[in-house]
Order: C-alpha cells, then sequence, then structure tokens
C-alpha cells in the first residue's frame, strides 16, 4: 500500500527473532487492519533466520512499515523501548511477532481510547495453546489474562496488578497513550533481561499511567507453547533464564529509588520481588524432570537468599518437607560418628537409634561408636541400624592410660573419615580430652543430652505429675464446699436454721 499517512493514530511495535514461522501471519494481521492511519516498526534483533528478505518484501507491499535491524541481539527490551523511540502514533500497542491481531484491532481500540481518555487500556486475549500445554495450564493463562472490567484511577494501577492481582502485566494486551510510553521508556535501563521484561516494563509504564480502563473483547490472538514461550516442561537451560528474572525486581528497586519512591511503593516492589521467587519455586515443583530437580534447586540456590527461598517453599510445601529434600537432592553425604558411651540404656538408645534413622535420610554416611565394656549388654535384637565400633574403655582411661583410647579413636575416626562427631556422653570425665582429639583432628563435634540429663528430666517431669495431682486434689475439694454453700443459699430454711444455731451459740 503506497502513500505514507500524514497523521498516525496507532503505532505498533514488533519485536522480532527467530520466529520465521510465524512472521507472516503477524504482518498481514497488522496490514490488513481496517484502521489505515497505523505505523507498523518492525524491529530485526539480529535474528539468525533471513527475516529481513520478508521484512523488506511487506516494506515494498506497504510503506506503513518501517524496519530497525540490529547487528546483534540485543533482547525484547532494548527493541521495545527503540520501537517507542521511534513511534509516532497517538496511541502505542506492541505485538510478539509469534502472536497477531484481529483486523479491526486497532480500529475499535483507537475508538475506545478516545472515548474513554485512558492512559492505558487493557483488552482481551484469545488463546491459541500448543501440544504440550495441559489442560490445568490453558484455564490458568485464561484466568491470568482475563481484564479487570471497568475504571482504575488516581494512580493504583502498580497495587491494583501487583498486590490485588486485579490485572496482569503483560505489555501485548494493552494500548497505551504515546506521552505515557515516552516517558517511561526514559527511565527503562538499557539491559538485556532473558526473563520478566513485561514485569519490568509494566512497571515502569504503570508508575506513570495514571488511569486505567479495561474490557473483556478479544483482540490479541497469543500463540502459547509454540516458539519462544514453550509449553508445560522445562529444561535446566531455560529454567536458569526463568530465575535470572531475578534481575528485574533490582531494576524495579533501582527506578523506585532514582524517583523517590522507595518508601511509598515498598509493600508493591516487595510482592513484585516475591512473585518473581514464587514463580521460579512453582517452575521447579511443577515444570522440571524428575532427573533435574537438583540441578534446578542448585539454579534456585544461585539467584535466590536462602530465606527468601525457604520462605517460598513453605508458603506451599509446608507439609512436604520430605519430598522438598528428596526432588533437591540435598543429601549431605558427611560421615558421622555418634558416640555414646552407655550403649544398652533403653531410653538413650531409643534416641540414638532416631537420630541415626534421621542422618541416614539426609544421606550421611552413619558408625555408631561406643566402649568395649558394652559389648554384653548390646545383643542381637537390637537394630541400631548401622555398624558399631567399639573403643577403648572410659573407665580406663586415666592420666598416661588415657593414650591408648586417644590413639585407637585417631585411627579410627582416621579410618572413617568422620567429618562430625555427635557426643552423647557430655557428662564422661573424657569428655573434654576426647573432644580434644576431634577438634584438633578437625572434626566437629556436636554434644547431644545424656542419660544423666533424661534421668533429671525424667525426676522433674513425675515431680510436675505429683503437683498436679495434689492440685486437682485442692480443686475437688473447693469445689465441693462451693456445692455445698450453693445448696445452702438455694435453701432458705435451711439456711436460716444454720443462722439461728449460731446465734445460740453465741448466746
Amino acid at each position: 500500500m503506497k502513500g505514507e499517512c500524514r497523521l498516525v493514530k496507532v503505532s505498533v511495535i514488533v519485536p522480532i527473532y527467530k520466529v520465521k514461522k510465524y512472521l507472516v501471519s503477524c504482518l498481514n494481521s497488522l496490514i490488513q487492519q481496517t484502521l489505515h492511519e497505523i505505523e507498523v516498526i518492525c524491529i530485526n534483533d539480529a535474528s539468525p533466520d533471513n527475516i529481513s528478505d520478508i521484512l523488506e518484501e511487506y516494506r515494498q507491499k506497504d510503506e506503513r512499515i518501517h524496519i530497525i535491524s540490529l547487528s546483534e541481539n540485543k533482547g525484547t527490551l532494548h527493541a521495545r523501548m527503540l520501537g517507542v523511540k521511534k513511534a509516532s502514533g497517538k496511541y502505542l500497542m506492541f505485538v510478539d511477532s509469534d502472536d497477531y491481531l484481529d483486523i479491526n484491532a486497532c480500529k475499535e481500540l483507537y475508538m475506545q481510547m478516545e472515548q474513554h481518555g485512558a492512559d492505558v487500556l487493557h483488552f482481551g486475549t484469545r488463546l491459541h495453546f500448543g501440544e504440550n500445554v495441559s489442560v490445568e495450564m490453558e484455564a490458568w493463562v485464561e484466568h491470568f489474562l482475563t481484564p479487570y472490567e471497568g475504571w482504575i484511577e488516581q494512580g493504583n494501577l502498580l497495587n491494583a496488578c501487583f498486590v490485588e492481582d486485579k490485572f496482569d502485566f503483560n505489555i501485548t494486551n494493552k494500548i497505551w497513550k504515546k506521552e505515557v510510553c515516552k516517558l517511561a521508556a526514559s527511565y527503562i535501563e538499557n539491559v538485556r533481561l532473558v526473563s520478566s521484561e513485561d514485569r519490568y516494563t509494566f512497571f515502569v509504564f504503570a508508575f506513570f499511567a495514571k488511569t486505567y480502563f479495561g474490557i473483556r473483547k478479544k483482540y490479541y490472538h497469543y500463540n502459547l507453547g509454540i516458539g519462544i514461550t514453550g509449553g508445560n516442561c522445562l529444561n535446566p537451560e531455560q529454567f536458569e533464564k526463568r530465575c535470572s528474572g531475578v534481575m528485574a525486581s533490582k531494576l524495579v528497586e533501582s527506578f523506585l529509588d532514582k524517583v523517590g519512591k522507595q518508601d511509598q511503593y515498598a509493600d508493591v516492589s516487595g510482592q513484585f520481588a516475591n512473585k518473581i521467587l514464587w514463580d521460579c519455586v512453582d517452575c521447579w515443583h511443577n515444570k522440571l524432570a524428575p532427573q533435574d530437580y537438583r540441578q534446578g534447586f542448585q539454579i534456585l540456590k544461585t539467584y535466590f537468599a536462602p530465606n527468601k527461598l525457604v520462605n517460598a517453599v513453605a508458603r506451599v510445601y509446608f507439609e512436604q518437607g520430605e519430598d522438598i529434600i528428596e526432588r533437591a537432592n540435598l543429601r549431605t553425604g558427611k560421615r558421622i560418628a555418634v558416640f555414646y558411651r552407655y550403649l544398652g540404656y533403653q531410653n538413650m538408645d531409643e534416641i540414638i537409634m532416631k537420630y541415626i534413622l534421621t542422618l541416614k535420610k539426609r544421606g550421611c554416611l552413619v558408625k555408631l561408636y561406643t566402649d568395649r565394656d558394652r559389648m554384653g549388654r548390646v545383643t542381637d535384637e537390637t537394630d541400631y541400624g548401622t555398624d558399631i565400633v567399639y573403643l577403648p574403655e572410659s573407665c580406663n582411661a586415666n592420666w598416661e592410660q588415657y593414650e591408648t583410647r586417644c590413639d585407637f579413636l585417631f585411627e579410627q575416626l582416621k579410618k572413617d573419615e568422620i567429618d562430625v562427631v555427635l557426643y552423647a556422653s557430655p557428662t564422661s570425665h573424657i569428655y573434654l580430652l576426647d573432644t580434644l582429639l576431634m577438634v584438633l583432628s578437625d572434626i566437629t563435634v556436636i554434644d547431644l543430652p545424656d542419660e544423666i540429663y533424661l534421668d533429671s528430666y525424667g525426676r522433674k517431669i513425675q515431680e510436675r505429675d505429683q503437683e498436679i495431682i495434689v492440685l486437682n486434689q485442692k480443686i475437688e475439694v473447693l469445689t465441693q464446699e462451693c456445692m455445698d454453700m450453693r445448696s445452702e443459699y438455694e435453701n432458705p430454711k435451711k439456711m436460716f436454721l444454720r443462722f439461728l444455731a449460731s446465734w445460740k451459740k453465741k448466746r
């Protein structure tokens, strides 16, 4: 179509990278728009699939198409902002090159903007799903992209989107006033984001937009599960790109700092960061193949602080701790020795066995150390769940006689390559010497309560139980007295006779 328009009503910005298969459908939907006064700004982001020929062919057909060609790939964010700077239309729209518009979209949306005068108008999206998209995903995306109908004013767009979840942060299903986009683009950082570009862009755009209007009619056709967007499954490389979206939250903090609004929008920026993290944890749990769980968790650890990550896990998977540990394969692989001098003492044995079972579940290699004089107390009927190592007796390890135990223990720890010792006899007279030997051998020592503590604790429990019995008895006596008094008050004759007897006695 020859003859460029003097007045551009709508500028459509199309970043293009590796979508040759879908580009023709996209461009056809734009040049066939029933609104003639549009411009289509195509940014070839150094796409390796020779799309330049297709773009040039369409430019020859229709001079409303403008081409910006980059010599190296800069990413969607950079491409869109180049389009914003070049745009001359009264209103701006963004279309991904593997999607397309209804042919009446520009005309009807232009009329809506003229009628309502909103800074941004949100419209509906018609979804087209690829083969790898589940029913659950379809329902979630449908709900996510549904506009909030009606007005939001007084500068509450950020809160409405990121805190109240009234509408989504996608850029493509909205039409914007040019002035809002131009101003926002001057604050957008010239960085490469491989994830969360829409979140970041929308945050800055919505900061400067004071009014929102939403309609349900669907104008945008979104292909989900094809090309770059992917379906239900992610490989580790795709997952890492998803996690790198955390950079967007840092950019938002930087932006708020620049405009001096950190305190005013602290809750919003906090939720902005949280939702990126929550999305990544959800993807790790639901979109990675089982063989990629461990690698995926290592990726999460790279991008998110431990406390933030654990809080995000607890938020959804609080009662699935064992499953999370299993998926993340957080097995320490440490070699641990549990030492208890008086093996065979039933109460302590139960505790020791629980420790051993838990440590083995965590992937630790566990040995149980005790003194040789316990051989007669330990029977085959007791299964401690691991091998037992018998050390020279503590009772004979006094003064220079400690040398025998010391040398044996030193060699045994070396042989078993022990990293940590759980020492369950901290009241033993050789505890400090054993600990000194282990610490000098670069072994971590952790004290556990022994039988003396258990006996003391048991006595305290018995004393408390006895006090409770006495207290209950006193309560029963007081209760009975109260019932007797109540009975007398309820019987006036009985009460009078009691008073009379008391009076006669005083006379």
